[in-house]
């Protein structure tokens, strides 16, 4: 069966997904090919559409932006880079939560980031890729990691090399922001914005998951 994105959260703690619902991770992959097709469209067949319509401009933005920027890039070497993080990060959170845990993840921060990025950056700013989805799937994949209940040695390598990672990449986005060194092309506000919404996505769902858990709710008329 497949697993819904409340499912990051189990009763409160951050779990895996129970491993009889564990299908093949196949998501992620289709994921990273949407993100090939666009590319193909947009800068091989150079197909208009793609950069009218599916670029986020901050000015005139249309409701769908937020999501299809998530989608586009500006050369190959951003879509790699984007794409390798995507598999890392993407396959570790399909895992532990299903197709819809990591579909819902992937949209959810993609737009976080966008929106914040319209708030804060200049009206003339024009924002594309994938950095503030997979941003926020570092949040996402870690803090599902960190999961206490089920915490073995595996986990504990994982925990200990993603998470490593992950702190480098922010203090660096972070470090970049301070300094003023957003001249070179690269959103770090999305960045940072696209963590902060999986922090946000996976802490909202644990507290919604407490507020309607009927075993808790059981245990307290006890």
């Amino acid at each position: 069966p497949s697993i819904t994105a409340l499912q990051i959260s189990n009763g409160g703690d951050l779990t895996s997904a129970n491993s009889s619902s564990k299908t093949q991770a196949t998501a992620v992959y289709a994921l990273m090919l949407c993100n090939l097709a666009v590319f193909v469209l947009d800068k091989v067949f150079h197909y208009p559409f793609v950069a009218r319509h599916m670029y986020l401009f901050h000015r005139r933005w249309k409701w769908w932006q937020p999501l299809t920027t998530c989608f586009c890039h500006a050369d190959r070497f951003h879509l790699s880079n984007n794409l390798f993080l995507l598999l890392l990060f993407g396959r570790s959170v399909e895992d532990d939560q299903g197709w819809g845990g990591l579909l819902f993840s992937y949209f959810f921060c993609g737009v976080f980031a966008s929106l914040a990025s319209i708030i804060i950056l200049p009206k003339n700013t024009i924002s594309i890729g994938a950095s503030g989805a997979v941003f926020g799937l570092y949040a996402v994949s870690t803090l599902a990691t960190l999961s206490w209940r089920d915490l073995n040695w595996r986990k504990l390598v994982e925990v200990s090399v993603l998470g490593e990672f992950v702190f480098r990449q922010l203090s660096s986005e972070i470090s970049a922001v301070t300094s003023g060194g957003s001249n070179t092309g690269i959103s770090h506000i999305a960045h940072l914005s696209g963590a902060a919404g999986g922090v946000i996505l996976v802490f909202g769902l644990m507290a919604l998951t407490t507020i309607f858990d009927p075993d808790k709710k059981t245990k307290q008329k006890r």
